[in-house]
């Protein structure tokens, strides 16, 4: 899996690299830094957007229109993993 998301869309790869530089600057520094993806970083990042959602629910535990917009960028995420890491 490249570090450059180029399986997302542009807008999902901004969101990505959003997401990681807030939730864990570590990580998305080794992930612009690296041109693969490893899969332990696969899961971390998982972590990470997994994370985001959960801080992105409303108070009847649904997603708010910004949890929705993360819960597709896991989903693209999630199946490049399983195209990658079957």
């Amino acid at each position: 899996m490249d570090g450059s998301f180029s399986f997302l869309s542009a807008t999902q790869s901004v969101l990505m690299n959003a997401i990681l530089e807030r939730r864990n600057r570590t990580l998305y520094v080794r992930v612009r830094k690296d041109d693969v993806i490893s899969r332990s970083d696969g899961e971390e990042i998982m972590a990470a957007l997994s994370d985001e959602f959960a801080d992105n629910l409303d108070d009847d535990w649904e997603p708010t229109e910004y949890g929705r917009t993360v819960s597709a960028l896991m989903a693209q995420f999630n199946a490049a993993r399983i195209r990658e890491w079957p």
